[in-house]
């Protein structure tokens, strides 16, 4: 065995989905991989339980892994410790809440988002207004951390056949970034059409997909022998005038992606000492990542000095962390243009 050991990238795909379902365990994440498995243990249509819709949308859309927790009930404390019940699952990567617009919930989701390294795809609200309004919401938990595609898609309805209902697109998106992921990789912008849906609740056009993208919404379209599409992938922090960092979707989840993967493969260090020959160590293995994600490719740039870098020791880590059982590793990578490095650090504790 080599060391110190290769590090593996952590899976992308995976999503949660949180929202009322007419049985099944509350508050229990359960992990289902087909629209079948999820009925036979949360149930069929019924009215007010938009869980299912929002799961067959994402498996129509590519995706392959779910973990599904149904709600307790319609408060927001209900939403809280529905997401407070995903702490030990480490594999998920994408949130949705099917069926929930609030602005609390919003708030909620795009702050647990940040703290477990995943990205939340908000619905959209009924209108234009109202979906800015909710972006403003989400912005304040956490701009980077989530986004949202508008307008509501209009698909089959499960409880009247041969009618239609309008709901919301987030679920539909996870499953398109999911399988985007298998496709293309977590570096790519969401590609291929959108299916299982009839329609939009609204039609935008190129002048209309500019105002919304500036204000951090992505929008849904139309596009004549190409079918339904993603017109954008901002993050909700991502609009003209936003000071934000992490604008692009995908930069957004590729970051994320690194430094889960660097993060969760460094359990060997705990079993040596927080000095230069361990963090030496640190830095080839990062490099190592690095260069083979590099070659996929998935960074801009055309040697490892365009492409990314990484720092480990005394210029990232203080004594007091030395002392604290922390080493600090930053990251750098150009996602777009080379040598234009987005930077991140992990903050890597000896447990």
């Amino acid at each position: 065995m080599s060391w110190p050991p290769p590090i593996d990238g952590v899976a992308t795909g995976t999503t949660a989905l949180v929202g009322h379902a007419p049985q099944g365990p509350a508050e229990q994440p359960t992990l289902v991989t087909s629209s079948a498995e999820y009925e036979r243990t949360f149930g069929g249509p019924q009215a007010g339980h938009d869980l299912l819709l929002g799961v067959k949308l994402f498996f129509d859309n590519g995706g392959h892994r779910a973990w599904v927790v149904r709600l307790a009930g319609p408060t927001q404390a209900a939403v809280g410790h529905a997401l407070a019940s995903l702490d030990p699952i480490d594999e998920f990567r994408l949130l949705c809440l099917p069926g929930l617009y609030g602005g609390p919930a919003h708030r909620a989701a795009a702050a647990y988002a940040r703290t477990r390294r995943a990205l939340y795809v908000a619905e959209p609200s009924g209108t234009k207004a109202a979906t800015l309004a909710a972006v403003g919401s989400i912005r304040a938990a956490d701009g980077g951390h989530a986004a949202v595609w508008f307008p509501r898609i209009v698909v089959p309805d499960p409880l009247q056949p041969g009618a239609t209902t309008r709901f919301g697109s987030s679920a539909a998106v996870a499953g398109l970034l999911a399988r985007t992921d298998i496709q293309r990789g977590v570096w790519a912008f969401p590609e291929g059409p959108l299916q299982a849906m009839t329609g939009l609740a609204t039609a935008i056009d190129p002048h209309g997909a500019a105002l919304l993208r500036r204000d951090g919404v992505n929008a849904l379209r139309w596009l004549p022998g190409r079918g339904f599409r993603s017109w954008g992938a901002r993050t909700v922090g991502g609009g003209r005038d936003s000071g934000e960092e992490w604008k692009y979707v995908p930069v957004r989840r590729l970051a994320l992606y690194l430094e889960e993967s660097i993060d969760r493969a460094l359990g060997w260090a705990a079993l040596e000492p927080n000095d230069e020959p361990t963090w030496t160590l640190i830095r080839a293995a990062v490099a190592a990542f690095l260069a083979q994600t590099a070659r996929v490719p998935a960074f801009a740039g055309a040697n490892a000095e365009e492409s990314y870098f990484v720092r480990c020791g005394l210029e990232t880590t203080t004594q007091r962390d030395i002392e604290n059982g922390v080493v600090i590793i930053e990251v750098g990578f150009a996602p777009l243009r080379p040598a234009e490095f987005v930077v991140f650090r992990i903050r890597h504790r000896w447990d």
